[in-house]
């Protein structure tokens, strides 16, 4: 990952901010984006270091500042690791269309945004790798899951999608499907024991170990579950 430039949405805490450390330790310049984030132009990270910036996935124009200015800093991005992500846990029945709305826009439609601007860049350069964080929800049916686990079949879907389209430029889509991660979202959940769950530290080696690999090998898809099973 030496002189690598990398963008971790959602990267500030929890699994985000696990990955951008990996990530630095292997000398990647790492740019870690949140909506609680400033946007400043004065500090660029160097190879190594992590630098924190604003964006909210799902303003586009928030979007295309963003990967404008990693362009006009580094004239490249090898590899865009979607993490940002939001969660509501209730029956359909109690879901409204606003609670609705907030996950798809955030885990869906800000996905898209940033995998479309970071494909343009990667097109131009040659390849590059995305991966996108998904969940076991996207693969098992839980009650009480209903715009959440939509929302990460979703992204399976559109990862597969974007993989087709990204082979003949040598750009590498995968996704990663892990269990319960103890971090905020899942640790908040009644019911959910935090000893049962995965270490943030154990999901972000095997994002490591797919960013650290050469455009000659695709992974399609990790899943990663706890001890126990799903949670």
């Amino acid at each position: 990952m030496k002189q690598k430039v990398a963008l971790v949405t959602g990267g500030t805490r929890g699994l985000g901010q696990a990955i951008a450390k990996k990530l630095a330790a292997e000398g990647a310049i790492v740019w870690v984006a949140s909506r609680s984030a400033e946007f400043t132009e004065e500090t660029v990270p160097r190879p190594g270091e992590i630098k924190e910036i604003h964006l909210d996935v799902t303003d586009e124009e928030s979007v295309k500042k963003l990967f404008a200015y990693i362009m006009k800093q580094h004239n490249r991005l090898d590899v865009l690791i979607n993490n940002a992500g939001t969660a509501i846990f209730k029956p359909i029945l109690e879901t409204s269309v606003d609670e609705w709305n907030q996950v798809i826009e955030t885990n869906v439609t800000g996905l898209f945004l940033c995998s479309r601007e970071a494909f343009r860049i990667m097109k131009l350069q040659g390849g590059g790798r995305i991966i996108n964080i998904a969940s076991i929800s996207g693969y098992i049916p839980l009650a009480n899951n209903g715009a959440y686990g939509t929302s990460k079949y979703a992204v399976r879907g559109f990862s597969k999608i974007l993989n087709e389209e990204g082979k003949e430029a040598n750009i590498r889509v995968s996704v990663i499907s892990p269990g319960a991660i103890r971090t905020g979202i899942a640790v908040d959940q009644t019911g959910f024991d935090p000893n049962d769950m995965l270490d943030p530290e154990a999901v972000a080696e095997s994002v490591l170990d797919i960013a650290r690999r050469p455009l000659n090998t695709h992974i399609d898809e990790v899943k990663i579950l706890p001890p126990k099973g799903v949670l």
